[in-house]
């Protein structure tokens, strides 16, 4: 390798390089660099069988995004032709896997046959890896009807067709155990249950698949990003008790002593997952990859879930909003922002649904506000008006200041980013703005 010989040549003018070391660098560099040769060369047959372009360590580089650097000891080199090595072996990997994964039609036939893409969910949903990319193509409540499983469907199709077994270590098996788990953990609320985990996960996916098709966004996400925003969507509400932060803390919940009052079931839903994941043994975080340690993914899958708390809801879109408009170059977008900013947008999103879908939603948000505000007159508490059956302004009066101050809001950042890409959202988005509008100019009607 270059550096190795560039190395070589540095080195050798350092007056504390002695005999005895230097024999010691050249053996150490001659064992690393011939298994990297060796695994190159491997790399190279795989890679001609399958007509790819020849894998060299600068390639390797390029893939993974590593930058070039200055060596300044011999342990930072062998640490450099390691890693070298490690991805390498990874590469041989993915092709390996790229060969045993089924093509589109496979799949389609797999489905057709009952089985859905080599894993033995109970009832398949047909075709459901080539919907999940299209907008308006994939409707959960309609999944819910067909196998009970909404958010095991979407998640494990999209862990199919994105190939995210080539990067993490867990078998497949294990994760749709895992996830089967999660989706066990959500009650059965009218709103925050099974089917929404499975919405804001597909939306979050949708908002990741559209950017990377992006020239502007090319070479910004990596798989690795993917796995932190499947996880935290599919987990941010389990247990849920369809009540919110402000009635656990009024009611001084357990959950309220011991997170302190401050985002207290964001805190829950987390610690619910992670502890779900060490209680059955699955490390769904482990990754073939030398970096980042697990450590990182899981504080920023963390921060995503805490992103959804709505306490934070208008900080969140004032700073994107400045973040857009300063930075032209969307490469130069804080990566962490931008995923916290995609769950929490696919959280309070179903606007951006057709109209039935978004309705449906509504009405069940409603029900669950209501039911707490019920509660909360049972304990001697006065809920807020949107949470009063009998105080709640009309429904098309309400929804109308939802969309316009708190979703357009969120949502107009992500118009920018995504340009084109977002233009079927939008046209949702206008359709059901419009509809709003026209129930709440018919209920003013009416009151006169």
């Amino acid at each position: 390798n270059q550096f190795a010989t560039r190395y070589r040549v540095a080195a050798s003018s350092s007056p504390k390089m002695t005999a005895e070391r230097a024999k010691v660098m050249d053996d150490s560099i001659h064992r690393v660099s011939k298994e990297l040769q060796r695994l190159e060369r491997g790399a190279h047959q795989r890679l001609a069988k399958t007509k790819n372009n020849i894998v060299t360590s600068d390639g390797v580089a390029n893939v993974l995004g590593m930058r070039k650097r200055r060596f300044q000891s011999l342990r930072s080199v062998v640490r450099k032709v390691m890693a070298e090595i490690r991805v390498a072996r990874l590469l041989a990997r993915w092709t390996d896997n790229s060969q045993a994964e089924p093509n589109a039609e496979e799949i389609r036939e797999r489905f057709n046959r009952g089985k859905s893409v080599s894993l033995d969910l109970d009832v398949p949903v047909d075709d459901l890896c080539s919907k999940i990319e299209v907008w308006d193509a994939v409707d959960c409540f309609e999944i819910d009807e067909l196998c009970d499983q909404p958010l095991t469907q979407i998640f494990m199709s999209i862990w199919s067709t994105r190939k995210m077994s080539t990067l993490c270590k867990t078998q497949k098996p294990k994760v749709l155990d895992y996830i089967r788990a999660v989706e066990q953990g959500y009650k059965d609320n009218p709103y925050h249950n099974k089917i929404h985990a499975a919405e804001v996960t597909l939306m979050t996916y949708q908002f990741y698949s559209s950017l990377s098709a992006l020239g502007a966004w090319k070479g910004y996400f990596e798989q690795v990003d993917l796995l932190v925003l499947l996880v935290s969507a599919a987990i941010h509400d389990i247990g849920h008790p369809a009540c919110n932060n402000d009635f656990m803390v009024k009611t001084k919940t357990d959950l309220a002593l011991r997170y302190h009052d401050t985002a207290v079931l964001e805190n829950f839903h987390l610690a619910t997952a992670f502890e779900l994941m060490r209680d059955m043994s699955i490390s769904l975080l482990e990754h073939y990859l030398p970096s980042p340690p697990v450590t990182s993914l899981r504080r920023r899958i963390v921060e995503c879930v805490l992103a959804t708390d709505m306490a934070v809801h208008k900080s969140q879109v004032d700073a994107m909003q400045r973040v857009v408009e300063r930075n032209p170059n969307r490469q130069d977008i804080d990566k962490r922002a931008l995923e916290q900013y995609l769950v929490h947008t696919a959280d309070i999103g179903h606007a951006l649904r057709p109209v039935a879908q978004h309705q449906e939603w509504t009405k069940r948000v409603n029900e669950e506000f209501f039911a707490q505000g019920d509660q909360e007159k049972e304990l001697g508490l006065t809920p807020i008006n949107l949470f009063d059956r009998e105080k709640a302004p009309p429904l098309g009066k309400g929804q109308l200041g939802f969309l316009r101050f708190v979703v357009q809001p969120v949502w107009e950042p992500l118009v920018t980013l995504m340009a084109n890409k977002s233009k079927p959202a939008q046209l949702f988005f206008q359709r059901n703005l419009q509809a709003w509008q026209d129930l709440a100019e018919s209920e003013e009607k009416t009151a006169q």
